[in-house]
């Protein structure tokens, strides 16, 4: 477990610091770069969950065939997951090139946000296949138990977009200052050279699977049904995750644009803290989606409990460090005093909820990893929509309570998916599907 997990927890790290210096950077802008490409992000992850829960599907069936002893049949699953993943993502790019700034302006940005965060979005979108090669190949890799070459792959293109975002945002060694035009292009350039070296290793010297390049193009009804009966849950999940995520940014928009901009630094300073979570649930996903294909039920429980162990120590002491340094994490961003006020806020909130992110977070891997993808999808619903949103706009909007009330709804949303889906797993009955 922890073999799958280290390589995995530094890949999440390094992915999270592409949007963290992006940030930081950005942040020298001013507050409305920082709330336009923070609407933007929002909107492209919501653009790209349909592949991502495509993603989902492909690495925990990629693990229950290597863990069945069938690489033909992973290799089979991978190769029809590109494919599909292709065809999505240049619907995706085709909406994010056209209906950019109309999309930000229709979440509530200002005329100013909105041009800034539809350049941004304009660059990112266009470039949703880059996004796609990365996500669906290296789950690919993960689910058959490689996840240190992502994690290699991933410290690489941090260091070419750090170059590169400070070159192209300010305008630094002769080249134009693009602003947050500039730093897209550096995270696309970046995530382009990551998706060709994903590609030259699954095609070229994978050491668990090594992909052909001839056959299996054409889609295979099977292999697709498969795809869909664990993906389209989770990219249902994703797309309510999504919509959720972004419906939060809009009431909290209504409380004005230091109020967005203070809940943006907050999740991208505290999105460290979530990493041991990511990882050990990587880890769940895969060792529960291998043991399983093995016939191995008790070995899948006792990998997803040991997983989350592991989650709880990390996050717990990530949560009192939040708790003690919030205002000096927000200050890496900003000196505006509103914002760093807001800011500091939320981030005790975040550093009181990293228990209960990890029970969910994890599990949830571990449930997704068994194909338990419906369950999950539900879990998500439930908590996102009735407590961060429901319960969120009543106390923050409603009832006059401002982005404290808001926050509230988001703290309920963790403690009841937490709980929900800690039933779901000591059901025991996500041992028993088939996918």
């Amino acid at each position: 477990m922890l073999n799958l997990a280290w390589p995995s927890l530094v890949e999440n790290l390094l992915q999270t610091m592409l949007g963290v210096v992006d940030l930081l950077m950005v942040g020298r802008l001013g507050a409305d770069a920082i709330a336009g490409v923070g609407l933007a992000n929002q909107v492209m992850n919501l653009l790209v969950v349909t592949f991502a829960g495509l993603a989902v599907g492909n690495t925990a069936l990629v693990a229950r065939s290597v863990g069945a002893g069938q690489k033909a049949e992973a290799e089979r699953i991978a190769k029809q997951s590109l494919v599909m993943g292709a065809m999505l993502a240049a619907v995706v790019g085709i909406v994010g090139f056209f209906f950019n700034r109309q999309i930000i302006a229709l979440l509530g940005g200002s005329p100013s946000v909105s041009e800034q965060g539809g350049r941004f979005l304009q660059i990112i979108a266009t470039s949703s296949i880059v996004m796609m090669v990365m996500l669906i190949g290296g789950g690919t890799l993960r689910g058959s138990g490689d996840t240190r070459t992502p994690m290699l792959i991933t410290g690489f293109i941090n260091l070419i977009n750090i170059g590169l975002a400070y070159t192209l945002i300010f305008g630094n060694f002769g080249f134009p200052a693009l602003g947050v035009a500039g730093s897209a292009l550096a995270t696309t350039i970046a995530r382009t050279v990551g998706s060709g070296l994903i590609l030259w290793v699954l095609f070229r010297r994978g050491s668990v699977l090594k992909l052909p390049w001839r056959g299996g193009w054409r889609p295979r009804g099977d292999v697709v049904k498969r795809l869909l009966n664990v993906g389209g849950p989770a990219a249902v999940e994703q797309v309510v995750f999504g919509l959720g995520f972004v419906t939060f940014s809009v009431i909290v928009i209504s409380l004005g644009t230091a109020d967005l901009a203070a809940q943006q630094i907050a999740f991208n300073a505290a999105s460290i803290s979530i990493l041991p979570a990511f990882a050990f649930s990587v880890a769940a996903t895969t060792l529960v989606g291998q043991n399983l294909g093995a016939q191995k039920p008790q070995r899948a429980e006792a990998s997803a409990r040991s997983a989350l162990r592991s989650a709880l120590i990390w996050m717990c002491v990530m949560g009192v460090g939040f708790l003690l340094f919030r205002r000096q994490l927000v200050g890496l961003y900003t000196s505006d005093s509103e914002v760093l006020r807001l800011g500091a806020m939320c981030m005790a909130f975040i550093g009181l909820g990293q228990p209960f992110q990890a029970v969910s977070i994890v599990l949830g891997g571990a449930l997704r990893g068994a194909g338990d993808t419906r369950s999950t999808m539900v879990i998500t619903l439930v908590g996102l929509w009735g407590m961060r949103l429901g319960l969120g706009f009543l106390l923050g909007i409603v009832l006059g309570g401002g982005l404290f009330g808001v926050w509230l709804g988001w703290a309920a949303d963790f403690v009841s998916r937490a709980a929900l889906v800690t039933l779901r797993y000591r059901s025991g009955r996500w041992k028993y599907l088939r996918v």
